[in-house]
């Protein structure tokens, strides 16, 4: 997606927007490339998935069951339990990629 659609499809002003895909782009969940005067945004799904993979054997102690069980108390449904910050996937993705 481009930023544009991002920023509407979220209602998040494209200042704040802009700060948190270039956190992304930095900690490599997402790439961008530029089409003429926009920048299309993709997720990088597997880096995404050895965070998440990260995540579960580091914050849920290798027992998935209990990361489920906090995603559904925080109200996150689907059993994905959720991230605290993009300072915190950065550190995450660097560790999951190294591994």
């Amino acid at each position: 997606m481009v930023a544009g659609e991002i920023s509407t499809a979220l209602d998040v002003p494209p200042t704040n927007l802009s700060f948190h895909l270039k956190a992304m782009t930095h900690a490599s969940l997402l790439t961008v490339e530029q089409e003429g005067r926009y920048q299309r945004y993709r997720a990088n799904i597997s880096v995404m998935v050895e965070v998440i993979a990260y995540l579960t054997a580091e914050c849920c102690a290798g027992n998935p069951g209990q990361c489920v069980e906090l995603s559904e108390s925080a109200g996150c449904g689907d059993g994905v339990a959720p991230m605290e910050s993009p300072a915190k996937a950065k550190r995450s993705s660097k560790v999951a990629t190294v591994a």
